[in-house]
């Protein structure tokens, strides 16, 4: 997540209970002393409002953000194409009651301390589940072969995107544009198609064979099949298995988003809601996949 300011409509959807609860005692202490005052019109009427909000507040804040439902913004880029910066959907804090967490869920939770640098920092992350417990995951990272020039990450690099980074160089494709590999061709931000050929042609060897292979998160040796990622990982990580009771986070941008393959596992307690649906902006209104 980054720092950007989060807007004062959320920040009163995630206002302190505390708040709330004094908030709610002020109105009722104003509806004691409209008592005595009832057979006035105007007292009647502050003294319908103090019940209304009062409900409102304790309804709203008390009950169903606690334990239904909550708002939440999309501060990052790190969930891109799927939640745009600036979304807000709905996050359903039930379903969890009733079932455990399943592979694609995309999921709000409190990161760990691993994440923020700080045990006392407290800070909501969104991520996909990727890896469930039990499960053994491994990051492999896009790979380029033109001709006899080798383009891939080494080791367990976190930052090189190499084979992306050779195409962008090569090509002049700005940081903007996805780059997405596939075994027959290369995506460029989700519409123009590099064939092998043009690549081949790009690099100077024209005719020279090329080889594409796509990166890919893999649960228990089979790469995952995760068709909403803006682009393929461009990062190895070696296999690990997720411990009982937690789970494997990755963004759905999956070269620009600080997730489990770099803080590791998120424990199943730390766990806020399910993200079901946007509501905002109008034009993204729809449910989550």
């Amino acid at each position: 997540m980054n720092d950007q300011p989060v807007p004062l409509t959320d920040q009163l959807a995630n206002i302190s209970p505390t708040i709330v609860v004094a908030v709610i005692a002020g109105f009722t202490l104003l509806r004691l002393m409209m008592s005595k005052l009832l057979h006035e019109s105007w007292a009647r009427t502050l003294s319908e409002i103090c019940d209304t909000v009062t409900f409102v507040l304790a309804l709203a804040f008390l009950l169903i953000r606690p334990f239904v439902a909550q708002a939440f913004y999309i501060p990052s880029e790190s969930m891109v194409p799927t939640l745009q910066i600036g979304d807000r959907l709905i996050v359903d804090k039930m379903s969890f009651r009733f079932h455990d967490p399943e592979r694609g869920d995309i999921l709000v939770f409190a990161a760990p301390p691993e994440a923020t640098g700080s045990p006392t920092l407290e800070q909501d992350y969104i991520k996909r589940c990727i890896g469930l417990p039990g499960e053994k995951v491994e990051i492999r990272g896009a790979k380029l072969r033109v001709g006899k020039e080798v383009f891939e990450p080494q080791g367990e690099d976190t930052n090189a995107d190499v084979a992306h980074q050779a195409l962008r160089d090569r090509l002049g494709i700005s940081r903007e544009k996805s780059i997405k590999f596939f075994k027959d061709y290369v995506l460029v931000n989700g519409t123009e198609k590099l064939m092998p050929q043009d690549i081949a042609q790009q690099f100077g060897q024209p005719g020279a064979e090329v080889e594409l292979t796509p990166g890919a998160a893999v649960i228990n040796g089979k790469p995952l099949e995760d068709t909403y990622t803006n682009e393929d990982p461009g990062y190895n990580m070696n296999e690990l298995e997720v411990p009982p009771k937690c789970y494997f986070m990755m963004g759905d941008n999956r070269n620009h988003s600080a997730d489990s393959h770099v803080w590791g596992k998120l424990e199943g307690r730390r766990i806020v809601g399910r993200g079901i649906v946007t509501f905002w902006p109008l034009t993204r209104l729809g449910r989550l996949r």
